[in-house]
């Protein structure tokens, strides 16, 4: 499997602390991993329960057995998601300071052929194939219900107020579902996972437009973070880009 990969986090323009956290394990087999989450609950809280989800969520699955013919793919991914969950709400509920904290979280196992997502809250992943780029996850939060409920329009979501507020995270509750996606690729593709701090202050189109740019992925994964402070680096920022290099090693 040749797969090139960026990540970079930023602590943003207003923030105290970096609450993001990601990992990338993209020699994993047979599949690479790659995982984003930013945590939530204040003073250190956040951090601790990004990092830990993560830790968690890479742990079981370099446990798995994938090559058991009974063990689906997408079950193995739930699997990991809800031991994270797990483990850190009981962190949150034994451990003075990180009562209430939490995580969104996505996670993606990939090779050249195809990629399995799970996610829970509003962190993001995109699809950039083919010169579109297609958002993948559903937001999980109280704002995203109102608009697709037609009770706000798209106008009115990106400004409200509360658009932050999530209905799902990981910890803050015993259980979670998480959703999950399973899509094919092939060599050229790009797969984004990043934090809401990169989208909700980088459009779409602008975020396509740094994607199909002839920059080495690095140099994109930096315009992009650039590109979010620039709008006022509001949150904690962090992306990673996965590039489907393919068997023959280069892109097309």
């Amino acid at each position: 499997m040749e797969m090139q990969y960026a990540a970079r986090t930023h602590i943003g323009l207003v923030r105290q602390l970096n609450e993001d956290s990601y990992a990338v394990e993209a020699g994993l087999r047979p599949y690479g991993v790659a995982v984003v989450a930013d945590g939530m609950g204040g003073h250190l809280a956040g951090e601790v329960a990004s990092s830990l989800a993560i830790e968690t969520v890479l742990t079981q699955l370099k446990n798995s057995s994938f090559e058991a013919e009974t063990n689906d793919v997408s079950d193995l991914l739930v699997d990991a998601m809800q031991v994270a969950n797990r483990i850190v709400h009981e962190r949150a509920s034994t451990s003075s300071g990180l009562s209430g904290m939490g995580t969104t979280l996505v996670v993606a196992l990939f090779d050249e052929r195809e990629f399995y997502l799970g996610h829970i809250g509003d962190s993001r992943a995109y699809l950039f194939q083919q010169g579109e780029l297609v958002q993948l996850t559903d937001d999980h939060t109280l704002v995203n219900e109102l608009f697709k409920n037609g009770q706000l329009t798209e106008e009115e979501a990106s400004a409200h107020p509360q658009r932050n507020i999530v209905t799902r995270a990981v910890g803050t509750d015993e259980t979670v579902q998480a959703d999950l996606h399973h899509r094919t690729w092939a060599e050229g593709d790009i797969l984004l996972i990043c934090s809401d701090g990169l989208t909700n202050m980088v459009q779409s189109d602008v975020l396509s437009d740094i994607l199909s740019g002839s920059d080495q992925l690095e140099a994109k994964v930096d315009a992009l973070i650039d590109r979010a402070l620039a709008a006022g680096g509001h949150d904690n920022i962090t992306a990673v880009a996965l590039h489907n290099l393919s068997e023959r090693g280069e892109a097309r």
